[in-house]
């Protein structure tokens, strides 16, 4: 069929991407796989920095990309460090700050466009590098919330409801979508995916509450109700991500942030996971287990 041309390419590399989530977080505890993991977010935090930049690119808009990065690193090491130790907690606020100023003062000799260069670097950072913080403070959840003992369960949870979130929208969407949901953000899009993906985010979400319960784990504990809001939750932040970062490459007038075959960009893999991260994140925080 031709609507699912590029189906292969896409269930390789997802499958791929399944099968390398799934080895780093089921080792995420070891301590050299921690400072594995943290230096591979810190690397699609940079990734998904340049594309954003390159998007503004498009637009004529110039943004120092090696002071976004930089600072990016820093910043992802500094929630590590606080998720292993609370005292580091006050770095996370530091390097804020850093950033803060350093962003100013780069502008100080180009006048010029300086509100826009300025702007959209504080809104590239906490659109990419602060959820990819709150990333580590989810799989190591010991001085976020400490009922908690392990996040890893909680990872592969997020990862999986927002993941089958899209692969419903898409599949259902590609077989029976008529209406398009959103047109002139993303044509492919229809009202049937988004109300399919938002089911099976719902669905799945049962499923752990089920294996849970059956298991009796109690490193992940999420009861029927909680289940049902927080899967429905996510299954509507994952595709405001996704039509969010539709909008930024429909203004710049690109496709995919990249081309990376069957994914497009890193900031296309992640845009659904930069809007649902803070909802997990949340959740832990103020709910628990």
């Amino acid at each position: 069929m031709e609507s699912f041309v590029d189906l292969k390419v896409r269930f390789f590399i997802g499958s791929i991407s399944v099968l390398l989530v799934g080895f780093l977080t089921f080792f995420a505890n070891h301590p050299l796989f921690k400072w594995i993991i943290t230096f591979l977010i810190a690397i699609l935090g940079v990734t998904a920095l340049w594309e954003y930049v390159n998007l503004l690119k498009a637009k004529g808009i110039t943004t120092p990309v090696w002071l976004l990065s930089s600072l990016s690193v820093v910043y992802i090491l500094a929630n590590y460090l606080a998720t292993q130790d609370s005292r580091f907690l006050v770095l996370i606020n530091a390097v804020v700050i850093v950033f803060f100023f350093a962003v100013f003062l780069y502008n100080f000799y180009q006048v010029e466009g300086a509100i826009i260069k300025i702007a959209t670097s504080f809104f590239g950072a906490f659109y990419i590098i602060v959820p990819l913080g709150l990333l580590l403070k989810i799989l190591y959840p010991n001085t976020m919330n400490p009922a908690l003992h392990d996040g890893r369960l909680w990872l592969a949870y997020l990862v999986a409801v927002t993941k089958i979130t899209d692969m419903g929208g898409y599949f259902m969407g590609k077989m029976w979508g008529k209406s398009k949901l959103a047109p002139h953000l993303s044509p492919g899009k229809t009202l049937i995916g988004g109300i399919a993906g938002f089911i099976s985010a719902i669905l799945l979400s049962l499923g752990f509450f089920l294996l849970s319960k059956y298991f009796q784990l109690e490193s992940f504990k999420l009861n029927f109700i909680q289940a049902i809001f927080l899967g429905g939750v996510i299954g509507i932040f994952s595709q405001l991500g996704d039509l969010a970062e539709s909008l930024l490459k429909r203004d710049a007038k690109v496709k995919d942030s990249n081309t990376i075959p069957g994914v497009g960009g890193v900031l296309d893999f992640l845009d659904s996971l930069l809007f649902t991260l803070p909802v997990l994140y949340l959740f832990l925080k103020t709910i628990g287990t």
